[in-house]
């Protein structure tokens, strides 16, 4: 076969080199548009995730005000409007703002729109509301349902204010007046100011016929401007409960990608917006760096496919040994803040980039050729061993395991490591390590594990952590063959103490109740948990019937001995308990040893001491099977 010419290898190569430096560019530019995908997603779920969280804050705040204007109106139809009776209403309108400061004010007007109290010190001029539209709904509407009051401006100053309305009727049912609860939207504006969204990011928040309630930065005279947010309440394809969506700003022209979420509860709608040149910042500078890198790579290819017209017939191992190069010169440039280590194959340091002493204190030379294994921490040392022997094996080309050690200065800290098989150069096996410090992260991820397995009203453990103590108590049971008992604690005629106290004195009823319950989880493996509602749980291990009902009875005492009036809780007076008891024991071949049946047998014990009188305790046979109910 004839010889090509060298102008055509010259030809070929050229067109190789062509087509290398195209594929470089193609695949780095499909690259970077991913990476931009991926930088407006995120930009996208943050700014929803923030505004998810300013909606939570606006309703707790509107919230606040509904409870305020409902207690005041229940104190008004109580208590009366004689003048004696209405120094009691406002003493009790000041205590309520003691306890719910994110409110301007309460104000009570009479059936003809004139106030009758408030707490303000001094009812601005000009306050008769017969004319509003939302003092005609209440007084034509027998509802009790709360208004939401369109953004106004306050009397006296320049603040903007939006409201929460409720009626309260006579005492012969006829309307006799109005009470309303004032929110500065200032409020909104100071606690929007305490979060960083970015030079040119906003927040808004807007009620549900799109009128501006607050926003950061704030300005009242803002409040009838179009911002270009409006697009929010006309577009169909933005009705649903949240989303994200981009637009340019009507005030600065700059463009945002805004995050909204509508309110559940009241008529509200936040939204969250960053600056679409801020959010893409980071991935901009990222692509022109690696542009850079992309055009050196390409301009070193050319060079490269000029010589293969000289190399051709050395070509494949030039190759060969210019891909093993580059790999290791990219996996350790790319990891040079990190620390990068080779291991042979029973774990013996080769090779220890200098940040071994910024992440351990160690210098490199006093690690190297030194076992890698010896300072991992005994306990995490069998996963790191596994690791290192699935890459041995050939099971996976990569492992990621995480481990502690201790430091130089004697604390311990988290690390993580990334093994790969390195380009093998002789018949040993090389691993290349890229290790990091990941101390804070294990902080925050063991704190965040924590916070989520704990009730947030009493402080005991929550549905969750029972449910995973009873299955590993379960099966330690089964195990060690030793008793398990349970104890289903539910407050008496609770529903009453909300409906005759409030709900924030209920909170704080069942968070004492908790608290006794949790003084009887002596021992480290008694659980006192939230089940439910005004239901709670006590689990103890190695504890049989009897001394269960022991504990139960003692439970029962002192609930009682807090001594928490309940004038609807008769005939003590006082807040109780009833406690349903039910133990297995793995001992006993006929018992049922899984816990559904343990919790179902405990619910119909305590189904038995409501039945039987209340404030009591009742312990359920063993050995019951068919469920059974108390009339």
């Amino acid at each position: 076969m004839a010889r090509p010419a060298p102008k055509s290898l010259t030809r070929r190569a050229a067109l190789f080199v062509v087509a290398i430096c195209a594929a470089i560019v193609v695949l780095e530019g499909w690259r970077e548009w991913v990476a931009y995908d991926a930088a407006v997603q995120k930009a996208e779920l943050e700014t929803q995730n923030l505004a998810r969280s300013m909606r939570q804050h606006a309703e707790d705040t509107y919230e606040i005000a509904d409870q305020a204007v409902s207690l005041v109106s229940y104190q008004i139809e109580t208590a009366g409007i004689a003048p004696e009776a209405l120094q009691q209403t406002e003493a009790f309108m000041l205590r309520t703002m003691q306890s719910a400061q994110r409110l301007r004010g309460i104000y009570v007007y009479d059936a003809d729109g004139n106030w009758m109290v408030t707490t303000a010190e001094n009812m601005p001029p000009g306050g008769n509301q017969a004319a509003y539209s939302y003092f005609r709904n209440h007084m034509n509407s027998p509802s009790d349902a709360p208004s939401f009051g369109a953004p106004i401006r306050a009397a006296g100053d320049d603040a903007m204010v939006t409201t929460v309305s409720r009626r309260f009727d006579r005492s012969d049912g006829s309307f006799g007046g109005v009470v309303v609860a004032a929110i500065d939207t200032r409020y909104f504006a100071d606690v929007y100011d305490g979060i960083d969204v970015g030079g040119l990011g906003t927040i808004s928040l807007y009620d549900s016929n799109g009128l501006l309630l607050s926003r950061k930065p704030y300005h009242p005279d803002l409040r009838d401007e179009d911002l270009g947010e409006g697009e929010l309440f006309a577009r169909p394809d933005l009705a649903q409960a949240s989303g994200a969506y981009h637009y340019d700003s009507a005030v600065d022209g700059h463009r945002r990608i805004g995050g909204y979420d509508r309110g559940a509860r009241y008529p509200i709608v936040s939204v969250v917006a960053v600056s679409h040149a801020e959010a893409l910042a980071s991935w901009g500078r990222g692509a022109l760096q690696r542009g850079a890198i992309t055009l050196g790579l390409t301009l070193a290819a050319a060079l490269l496919g000029l010589r293969l017209v000289d190399q051709i017939r050395r070509r494949q191992r030039s190759e060969t040994v210019l891909e093993h190069k580059e790999a290791e010169f990219r996996l350790l440039a790319e990891s040079a803040s990190d620390l990068v280590e080779r291991f042979d194959s029973d774990g013996t340091r080769t090779y220890i980039s200098p940040a071994l002493e910024r992440l351990t204190g160690h210098l490199p030379q006093e690690m190297l050729g030194k076992n890698a294994f010896e300072v991992v921490n005994p306990m995490d040392r069998p996963a790191v061993e596994a690791a290192a022997e699935r890459l041995r094996q050939g099971a996976t080309e990569q492992e990621t395991v995480s481990f502690r050690m201790q430091h130089k200065d004697g604390r311990e800290i988290w690390l993580e490591t990334s093994l790969r098989i390195a380009a093998e150069r002789s018949d040993r096996l090389s691993v290349v390590g890229v290790t990091r410090d990941v101390t804070e992260r294990k902080r925050l991820e063991l704190k965040l594990e924590s916070l989520a397995m704990r009730d947030g009203l009493t402080g005991i453990a929550n549905r969750r952590a029972f449910d995973a103590a009873l299955t590993r108590e379960i099966a330690r049971a089964r195990r060690l063959s030793t008793p398990l008992s349970l104890l289903m604690v539910d407050a008496d005629r609770f529903k009453r103490f909300n409906d005759d106290h409030g709900h924030l004195a209920g909170d704080a009823c069942l968070k004492s109740i908790a608290a006794v319950v949790a003084i009887a989880a002596r021992r480290p493996t008694d659980l006192a948990a939230r089940y439910g509602g005004e239901e709670l749980v006590l689990l103890l291990p190695d504890t049989d019937t009897d001394a269960a009902r022991a504990i139960a009875t003692d439970l029962c005492r002192q609930v009682q001995a807090l001594a928490i009036p309940h004038a609807r809780n008769l005939p003590w007076r006082v807040a109780t308990v009833s406690i349903g008891v039910a133990s297995i024991d793995p001992r006993d071949e006929d018992a049922v040893h899984d816990g559904s049946w343990l919790i179902s047998t405990a619910d119909l014990a305590l189904y038995d001491a409501k039945g039987q009188g209340r404030n009591q305790s009742v312990a359920a046979p063993r050995k019951l099977r068919t469920p059974r109910l108390v009339g």
